[in-house]
């Protein structure tokens, strides 16, 4: 964590750079602090991930982290009004299952 906070820090400069100031930046809630809001709950999760993983519970929480990418898939997939075609509906049904049963003690 402590190279991932250094990294933010040497490329915020570039990210600055990268900034179209020509058009209107969103100074509301909707943007920087919706931003901080979220990077928030993001460090207490990994924190949270790293007590888990202190504390002998990896093999509970190994495998539900791999599931966060699949209900964001399913969410943005919900927000967007967008219905996966067969296949891809199979897979990440099955991606869900195999979290499900990879996350079961015993």
């Amino acid at each position: 964590f402590f190279y991932l906070a250094l990294m933010a820090l040497f490329l915020a400069p570039i990210a600055w750079l990268m900034t179209d100031f020509s058009t209107p930046i969103n100074y509301g809630f909707k943007g920087p602090y919706l931003a901080f809001l979220i990077h928030l709950l993001n460090s207490i999760g990994a924190l949270m991930l790293v007590y888990a993983f202190r504390y002998g519970k990896a093999i509970v929480v190994a495998p539900l982290t791999g599931l966060a990418p699949v209900l964001t898939i399913l969410i943005s997939l919900g927000l967007y009004g967008i219905v996966p075609d067969i296949l891809l509906a199979l897979g990440i049904i099955l991606a869900i299952i195999a979290m499900w049963i990879f996350s079961k003690e015993g």
